[in-house]
């Protein structure tokens, strides 16, 4: 694997700040989400099928949250590291235009559909 990715100095800078915006971002909707179901009050009992329907649909969106979190930690990991912008699996460079795209991203396109192809295989 390369030691350096052939993202400039600049590129990174910008991305790092694209991954502190969104993690500003995920926390305040973490945050509201939380607030939300601390003072919510229901004046007449519902359903409770909808009530389960409502607090899966709340867990489903906390844990894209969690997870979304955690790419931006390990995303952050490789920035420190220097292999921010390299594939995980093939040591390639990512493209800037992906990584742009989608900062957290951890893989090239061929290795990223591979792994995809092989998670859908197992699953």
């Amino acid at each position: 694997m390369a030691a350096l990715t052939a993202l400039t100095e600049e590129q990174r800078n910008g991305l790092a700040l694209v991954l502190d915006g969104r993690e500003t971002q995920l926390r305040a909707q973490v945050a509201a989400a939380d607030a939300a179901r601390t003072v919510a009050t229901r004046p007449e009992p519902g359903d409770a099928a909808d009530i389960a329907e409502e607090e899966a649909a709340e867990q489903a969106m906390a844990d894209r949250h969690r997870v979304e979190l955690a790419d931006i930690a390990a995303a952050r990991a490789r920035l420190a590291g220097q292999t921010y912008g390299l594939c995980v699996d093939c040591g390639a460079d990512i493209p800037y235009a992906r990584l742009q795209a989608y900062p957290t991203a951890k893989r090239c396109l061929p290795c990223q559909s591979r792994h995809e192809q092989a998670r859908a295989a197992a699953g």
